[in-house]
């Protein structure tokens, strides 16, 4: 009887034990994944208060980013491993709350990357290309703004700032691709886009702080209530029965 009991209680213990690496586990998680919150904030226009990149008319774009015609525009991505991985987490069962707006950021995130993977291919793809406008566009951002003329399409016409056809279109397409880098992949408050890198981005962390602030350590079955009574009684019935055997009792 002593045996029975004390296998119960022992595997009660081990599984308390397993119970609550297992909530640790999931914090380490969560701490991870805040982390990378962080660090996406930035790109995500993640402060309070910024409503990222709003929809506007392709000339207010290009009258207020002109650098964006600039081939020499630093974009530099940032790594999300424990994000991008979580659906192969073990504890993805216990994750279930926060799966579907982190795989909708996981998604946002590797769109823009491929675009900006794009990007660069396209910017760097041709040297000479590249050598031949920067010069021409190291005027101020002031001078580079004045110079934009609307046809369709912003460009920096050659009159201006001495381009030919084939930079003009060159710098043409940078503006282009990064307008749909800024004002679509990432986005703003306004945008139509679920999937844009700043609502993704704000659904995530708003889910993420909920699935932490309701976390508790997972609970024993109601159950083993019963079964602690009847280990409980195995262990005093076996320790009368040990008592009567010496004339204890």
């Amino acid at each position: 009887m002593w045996a029975a009991s004390g296998a119960w209680f022992t595997y009660v213990a081990a599984l308390i034990v397993s119970k609550q690496q297992t909530y640790e586990a999931i914090l380490n998680l969560i701490e991870g994944l805040e982390v990378e919150l962080a660090l996406a904030s930035e790109w995500a226009a993640g402060d309070d208060g910024n409503e990222g990149y709003l929809s506007k008319t392709i000339d207010q774009v290009a009258n207020e980013h002109p650098d964006w015609f600039n081939p020499s525009r630093a974009i530099i991505k940032f790594d999300t491993p424990t994000l991008m991985n979580l659906t192969s987490s073990p504890y993805v069962r216990l994750l279930k709350p926060i799966i579907r707006p982190f795989v909708v950021l996981s998604y946002s995130i590797r769109r823009l990357f491929d675009t900006l993977e794009r990007y660069q291919a396209f910017v760097f793809g041709d040297v000479a290309m590249y050598q031949s406008v920067l010069p021409k566009l190291a005027v101020s951002a002031a001078n580079i703004a004045n110079a934009i003329t609307h046809e369709g399409i912003p460009s920096l016409g050659p009159p201006q700032i001495g381009l030919t056809p084939e930079e003009q279109n060159y710098v043409n397409q940078i503006f282009i691709m990064n307008e749909m880098i800024h004002q679509r992949l990432i986005g703003g408050a306004d945008s139509n886009d679920k999937s844009c890198l700043y609502l993704a981005f704000r659904n995530a962390r708003a889910a993420l702080q909920q699935f932490k602030n309701e976390l508790h350590r997972e609970r024993l079955p109601t159950w083993f209530r019963i079964m602690h009574v009847a280990a409980g009684a195995l262990a005093w019935v076996g320790f009368w029965q040990v008592m009567r055997w010496f004339g204890i009792l």
